[in-house]
Formats: C-alpha cells, sequence, structure tokens
C-alpha cells in the first residue's frame, strides 16, 4: 500500500441506463444497455482495497436503480472500504425503508444532483415529475441517519443567476458541501446547449456570490467549482477543482479504467492569455468544447504574484460541516482530547469516515474554535481541544 492510494478514490460506474432524463446529462448519447455484473464489480471491490485503495465511489447511470446496490455497498463495507459513496439523482430514495437499507449496508457519503431550489424547475430539467420531491425525502431521511451529505448543482441558463439562494436552500435543508459544476458541452449540454448554455463570463459573477455565501456561512472550504478556471472565480485558485490531481480512477460497465487526471488533461485547451498566467503549470484550462463554443473570451491571466487567500467572513454559527459535527460529537463525551485521540474515536462514526489524517481534525478544530464553540490548547508537542458549548442540533 503507498501513502499516495490510501487518499486515491476507486470509482466504479455500475450501469448507464438511468430513471431520469435529464436534458444537460453528459452521456445522453450514450448505448444504455451495458451495465457490469457482480462478479466483475466485486473482483475490482477486491482488487481496489488490495491496491491500497481506501475510498469507492458508486456512480453511473443511476447506480440506485440497480436490484443488487445494497448487496454491492455491503461488500464493500466487508472489504474493508469505511468511505463509500454513491452518486445520485435521489429518486429511488423516497421509497420505504431504502435509505435505511442503505445506511445499514455501509452507505458513507451521498452526492445529490439538483438542479434547483426550485421543484417545477428541477423536475423539468431531469424530466420526471416529482423527482424533486423525491430527492428531498432522501436528503432528510439520509441526514436523520447521520450520512454525509453532499450535492452537485449543475450551471444552465435556468439556475445560473440563483446559484447562491440554491445554496442557501440547501443549507438550511442539512446539506453542507457542494460542488458547482460547469457543463461539459458533450452528449445532452451540446444538443440542448442553445437552451442550457451559458459562457464563463456570464455565470462568473454568480460564481463568485456562491462562494460569498459559504463564506459568510462560515463553510468556505466546502465548496468547489469543476471545470471552472481560477481566473473566473475572484482570487479563490483554490476551490477550483483541477489545480490538484483529481486520485481518482474510474472503471466502467465495460472494465476500462480511466485516471481522471490524464483524460481529463487531454480534454482541455489553454486560451492565448494563459501563457502569461503564474497558474499556467497547475491550471488545466478549459474543456476543448467549451473554446469552440465559446471562444476565450473573458480569461485573465492570474498575476505573477499569486492574490492572497480570500479572508471568510464572521460566520454566523448557524451552519457547521459534517466534520465539524462529527468533532462536536466526539469531544461531548469528553473532558477533553487530543488531535491523535479525535481521528481514532471518528473511526467508529459513520458521519466521521471521511477523515484520512490530522488536517482534517485541526481544520474542524480551527474553524469552531473561530466560531466559539470549541477551546484548543498547546501542551508537550500536541493540542488537545474541549467542547465549550454544544451545536444547535443536527
Amino acid at each position: 500500500m503507498t501513502e499516495k492510494n490510501k487518499s486515491k478514490c476507486y470509482e466504479l460506474i455500475l450501469n448507464y441506463n438511468c430513471n431520469a432524463r435529464c436534458a444537460f446529462c453528459s452521456q445522453g448519447d450514450f448505448d444504455k444497455s451495458p451495465s457490469a455484473g457482480f462478479p466483475e464489480i466485486a473482483r475490482n471491490i477486491y482488487a481496489a482495497h488490495k491496491g491500497g485503495y481506501r475510498r469507492l465511489g458508486f456512480t453511473g447511470g443511476e447506480p440506485l436503480i440497480r436490484p443488487d446496490i445494497v448487496k454491492i455497498i455491503s461488500l464493500g463495507r466487508s472489504v474493508g472500504f469505511k468511505f463509500i459513496r454513491v452518486q445520485t439523482n435521489g429518486i429511488k430514495l423516497a421509497e420505504p425503508g431504502f435509505c435505511e437499507d442503505l445506511a445499514g449496508a455501509g452507505l458513507s457519503f451521498c452526492k445529490f444532483s439538483f438542479a434547483s431550489d426550485a421543484e417545477a424547475l428541477h423536475d423539468r430539467l431531469v424530466g420526471v415529475p416529482g423527482a424533486w420531491r423525491s430527492a428531498l425525502a432522501g436528503v432528510k431521511s439520509l441526514r436523520g441517519l447521520g450520512i454525509r451529505l453532499g450535492t452537485n448543482i449543475l450551471v444552465n441558463r435556468h439556475n445560473y443567476r440563483r446559484l447562491p439562494e440554491i445554496i442557501e436552500f440547501f443549507l438550511k435543508k442539512g446539506i453542507t458541501n457542494f460542488v458547482v459544476i460547469y457543463p461539459v458541452y458533450t452528449g445532452g449540454m451540446e444538443a440542448n446547449a442553445a437552451e442550457l448554455g451559458v459562457s464563463l463570463p456570464e455565470a462568473g459573477k454568480y460564481l463568485r456570490r456562491a462562494a460569498e455565501t459559504m463564506e459568510r456561512a462560515g463553510l468556505r472550504g466546502e465548496l468547489l467549482f469543476l471545470n471552472t478556471p481560477p481566473c473566473f472565480l475572484g482570487g479563490r485558485a483554490d476551490l477550483s477543482i483541477g489545480l490538484e490531481p483529481f486520485n481518482t480512477v474510474v472503471t466502467d460497465p465495460g472494465g476500462g479504467r480511466t485516471d481522471l487526471d490524464s483524460s481529463t488533461a487531454a480534454a482541455k485547451v489553454y486560451a492565448p492569455v494563459c501563457s502569461g498566467c503564474a497558474l499556467r503549470k497547475r491550471c488545466r484550462g478549459v474543456d476543448g468544447n467549451y473554446a469552440r463554443r465559446w471562444g476565450f473570451a473573458g480569461f485573465r491571466p492570474a498575476p505573477k504574484e499569486a492574490p492572497a487567500a480570500v479572508k471568510a467572513l464572521p460566520a454566523a454559527g448557524k451552519f457547521f460541516s459534517d466534520n465539524e459535527r462529527c468533532l462536536a460529537e466526539i469531544l461531548a463525551g469528553k473532558q477533553e482530547a487530543s488531535t491523535a485521540e479525535v481521528l481514532a474515536l471518528s473511526k467508529e462514526l459513520v458521519l466521521c469516515r471521511d477523515c484520512a489524517d490530522g488536517n482534517s481534525v485541526m481544520n474542524a478544530a480551527r474553524s469552531l474554535e473561530k466560531k466559539g464553540f470549541v477551546e484548543g490548547r498547546f501542551s508537550k508537542g500536541g493540542f488537545f481541544w474541549r467542547l465549550k458549548r454544544a451545536l444547535p442540533g443536527r
């Protein structure tokens, strides 16, 4: 096992068929018949764990429509994976008892896809009446079971101006982890670009406002942007996915394996101004399909000296990340605990299975310290933490 693989995610595309008809789906022109067989899935899970991977992800299509999905998740846990994520539209999660089955099998993180906080728009974009309410029912059930939650928000012509409001809505529903995805113009998104497309310069102001919303909530690091060059984020290069390695290998239903770092880089191109950018060696540019459709208007090189990190606005103490809640839950049962003790105890909590090292604990503790809920001290080469007051309810 290598330290590198410990932080890497092994992701399995279980199928391409789906119970939604999303107008923006990048797999819109895929053959929906391929579906990985359980024996092959099992071999991949065993091989991934043997190879040192400690994070397991399932996606599709829609993975939750597989009749053996609970069995697949259970196998992942029995093999030794403590972090098991599923990417879903959430429609199936309204079925009675299904969320409990998933949690019991070993699911630790559920990543939803929401197109909007508006029911009618979401249902229209995903092509299924009632999809929004079904997914929200899943959010409520899984939150009550202590499962980590996140959501992807795909930027399009109908929602980009309301990104801050969409984030605020889901914060109030208990979701504190977000990825705002600028679309790749393939599949359904390419076919429907005239209706759904919006350029990066148009969307940029609202991407930055979305980041400000999370900063006001005291959750700056819980929002990331995918397929978004950092020059559109107003000095928030650290929030742009892709400047650092993805550390994810994906296996498709046909058995093909793709390293996201190499495949993503191959699809990107640079604007002429990128040659003078201070981030040129780290930034991969923009998707080639975007450049062909929109050109390079609005691209700006970062200065030679990188701008200072954007300072988070004072937090109201109303919203907390899952790592913060995990830390508070552990400290509630102890007079005081060191960073190492917290990390060890976190392995027993579903909510905490994201922690890879002491940095996760330190970041959560420092954040709660700023919010006035935790107090820390340094002694004999280590940090010790205690809970000053309980966090508001889950």
